[in-house]
């Protein structure tokens, strides 16, 4: 949780719940070791908070074209810090037991598409240059 929470960058808009990362930050140690608990308690009873389903929705200028045309925005999906705390709780647990294909190339730490578009690539130049 420690280090979950160290990642989490400040400054940030809040989600439906109101409560920035910064709270956390602030309360040390007895903030950190209660997290912890909270987290537990959700992990063994499978059971996440019902608020945590909920997210606020504001659209973002696309700063190009007409601002009067709603093509011209996408939304941003803001969610509670809480629970962004939480996913990272149980993403590093699951990167410590579950071996993830080297071919794996989205949401890992290091890869990119550019990666996967060379590799997909070569392997297409390799294969046709066997014709």
């Amino acid at each position: 949780v420690k280090e979950a929470l160290r990642k989490m960058k400040s400054g940030k808009a809040v989600g439906p719940d109101n409560i920035p990362v910064e709270v956390w930050k602030s309360l040390g140690e007895e903030g950190v070791a209660w997290l912890t608990d909270f987290f537990n308690v959700i992990f063994k009873t499978a059971r996440m908070p019902q608020e945590w389903r909920h997210s606020t929705i504001i659209p973002l200028y696309k700063n190009k074209g007409d601002a009067q045309n709603c093509n011209n925005y996408r939304g941003i999906k803001l969610l509670s810090h809480t629970m962004k705390l939480w996913e990272r709780v149980i993403e590093g647990r699951l990167r410590t037991t579950i071996e993830i294909s080297e071919n794996q190339f989205g949401f890992r730490p290091g890869r990119s598409t550019i990666e996967a578009i060379h590799l997909l690539r070569s392997l297409m130049e390799c294969y046709r240059d066997r014709k």
